[in-house]
């Protein structure tokens, strides 16, 4: 098996804490998927017969409306699964999900997965612990678009974002962009024009600087007291 299949397993969360016995049952039923930027995985309605783990790239998740605006749901990098909620559920993949760059994908699929869960029911009550956080994901974001404004969801993003990659929330640390403003603006639940509208702002206020896709925090304490409470 491709050492990257069994390297992404072991460092995704869902299955992280199991023992190496476990593991490799999990690896024996994986195979991996090779889909190149802007390659459709999955989309709304399609028969949902397996999840993800994400080995090498990004994948963003999405709703389109009927007028074909896109909200972007999630934005999945290594190590992160994706779909598994599936898995239960039966029926049909409830979004879109598109490779946001080259990508590799550990693939497995639902009745092999299923199977093994019946077999070893410690697996199952990893995974447990794992969709918790997944509707808690959800929850926070249903929270995040409906009840707060753009600059409070961005910089709510822009402080999760840098504690997840280990970068200090202070003055002069810099956190850069590995999607587009296109792609972020939509899983802030906005559009373009607004979110380019809200960082002049944050800049013209001095709380920081953007070159690029580089923000730099200058004047953190005004700038995340927007999440106060």
């Amino acid at each position: 098996m491709p050492s990257s299949t069994a390297d992404a397993l072991r460092k995704a969360p869902l299955f992280a804490n199991l023992p190496p016995d476990d593991l490799r049952r999990v690896e024996g039923i994986a195979s991996l998927r090779r889909h190149s930027r802007k390659e459709s995985i999955f989309r709304e309605g399609d028969r949902a017969d397996g999840f993800f783990v994400v080995a090498a790239g990004r994948i963003k998740v999405f709703k389109l409306s009927e007028e074909g605006k896109e909200q972007v749901l999630h934005l999945i990098g290594p190590g992160q699964s994706f779909a598994e909620a599936t898995i239960f559920e039966g029926g049909v993949y409830p979004a879109h999900a598109e490779a946001l760059d080259d990508c590799e994908l550990v693939y497995l699929p639902k009745k092999p997965f299923t199977d093994l869960l019946e077999r070893n029911p410690r697996i199952a009550l990893r995974m447990m612990a794992s969709l918790s956080r997944w509707l808690k994901r959800m929850t926070d974001l249903v929270d995040s678009i409906s009840l707060r404004d753009v600059e409070t969801r961005l910089v709510r993003f822009v402080s999760e974002e840098m504690k997840s990659r280990g970068i200090p929330v202070r003055n002069g640390a810099v956190y850069e962009l590995d999607v587009t403003k296109n792609v972020l603006a939509s899983r802030l639940g906005t559009v373009p024009e607004t979110f380019s509208r809200t960082l002049k702002k944050l800049q013209e206020e001095g709380k920081i600087r953007v070159k690029g896709k580089q923000i730099r925090i200058l004047d953190a304490e005004a700038l995340f007291s927007a999440l106060e409470g």
